[in-house]
């Protein structure tokens, strides 16, 4: 049985008085994943969705809570923020729009964020967008935890990690996450396992053997967690399809490149899993499935298909072969309540967006490597849990 972290936990750093390794258990209800942190003065609760795709942190506002601006059709009560003593209005105004169609605008803020600790809370002041509008109907939290690069920050906003790395807060410049092994139980209130650390990592607790890091993609700045993609490998050991596809070119294992400039974006606030739009078809062929077919409904993926026989690897890397990254997930490990196809095509030629789906498989760690921006050397752990820790063991 996986160990179970009823509240936050803050760890005393050894080197200075002041860092901390901040420790919140996440929250997943109706597939989307969130923590609770304090804002405000007095302090409220909120929570809010972890997001390596975007970069500013945001609330909705009491004033667009239950209606038409701020719809909300998730069965979580949102609190709604208000500007409280501690507040400051930061003169801005900004629309966040993100890659599946939704968006939120409102004004970027500055409150007292608090973390929770059995001894001395974490207290500091931390910029965010204050929304009057939000789009995000299902959503079961109260907005959004941008752990993006504050490159991408809107106007007058930072990021919250790297808020707590500049004021030397943090005990090491990274954060980890273990997604854990159940959502929240909606009979008995129950909340899941999951862990969000800020400050450190814990893979001597999680993880099977070594973690694998790769590093992300020269950019200046840094913008998003997003690394080479050199490949996509398809292993099948028999073809899960149903014989729709007439392929003659299915073969145990087949390697697919993108054309070019291959990259691969690693979002906690994606579910799934997008396939460059040029190798999608192909691999879906390998698979024995048309994917065509599946979109026009003459194919319908079967639940049958979701096994071990088969599985892909993404290779990360764009130096020496030898220094690749590659990550693995076998078609059992797809499996969705659903039965839907398990992959998407991104529409963008080289890209892939990697969700919960691959994420949820592994411990993931995020470093980027130096508390000053100008020294940056970011990367990304992957660690593969120990049997526990392993939803499909437990």
């Amino acid at each position: 049985m996986a160990m179970r972290y009823l509240g936050p936990s803050i760890l005393a750093a050894a080197t200075l008085a002041r860092a901390v390794v901040i420790d919140l258990p996440i929250i997943s209800q109706n597939t989307y994943t969130s923590v609770e942190v304090e804002i405000g003065t007095p302090p409220k609760t909120y929570r809010l969705l972890l997001d390596t795709g975007s970069a500013t942190s945001w609330v909705t506002s009491a004033a667009c809570e239950n209606t038409t601006a701020c719809p909300n059709l998730s069965h979580y009560t949102r609190v709604g923020y208000e500007k409280t003593s501690t507040a400051k209005d930061l003169n801005a105004y900004s629309f966040i729009g993100f890659i599946d169609g939704d968006g939120i605008s409102g004004h970027a803020t500055q409150d007292v964020f608090t973390i929770p600790g059995s001894t001395t809370p974490v207290t500091w002041n931390q910029t965010f967008i204050s929304a009057n509008t939000s789009s995000w109907r299902f959503i079961t939290a109260d907005g959004f935890l941008g752990l993006g690069f504050a490159s991408i920050a809107e106007k007058n906003t930072s990021t919250l990690v790297e808020t707590l790395m500049q004021d030397d807060l943090l005990d090491e410049p990274r954060f980890a996450i273990f997604y854990g092994t159940t959502d929240i139980d909606e009979d008995t209130g129950a909340n899941p396992d999951g862990r969000l650390t800020i400050g450190g990592s814990h893979e001597n607790i999680y993880v099977e053997g070594s973690m694998n890091y790769a590093p992300l993609r020269q950019e200046s700045p840094f913008q998003l967690w997003r690394t080479p993609l050199r490949s996509i490998i398809v292993n099948t050991g028999k073809t899960p399809g149903n014989g729709t596809n007439t392929s003659s070119t299915t073969e145990k294992n087949v390697t697919l490149n993108p054309t070019r400039n291959g990259r691969a974006v690693f979002d906690t606030g994606a579910g799934r899993i997008s396939l460059p739009s040029e190798i999608a078809g192909g691999i879906y062929s390998q698979l024995g499935w048309s994917l065509p077919g599946l979109l026009q409904g003459s194919a319908r993926w079967t639940c049958d298909a979701f096994n071990s026989t088969w599985g892909i690897t993404f290779v990360l890397g764009d130096g020496a072969v030898s220094d690749d990254v590659h990550l693995e997930i076998r078609g059992d490990e797809l499996l969705n309540s659903v039965c839907q196809p398990p992959f998407d095509d991104s529409g963008v030629q080289g890209f892939a967006l990697l969700g919960r789906q691959l994420l949820g498989r592994y411990y993931t760690v995020y470093d980027f490597g130096g508390s000053n921006v100008n020294i940056y050397k970011p990367k990304i752990g992957f660690g593969r849990l120990k049997k526990e820790f392993d939803y499909l063991h437990v």
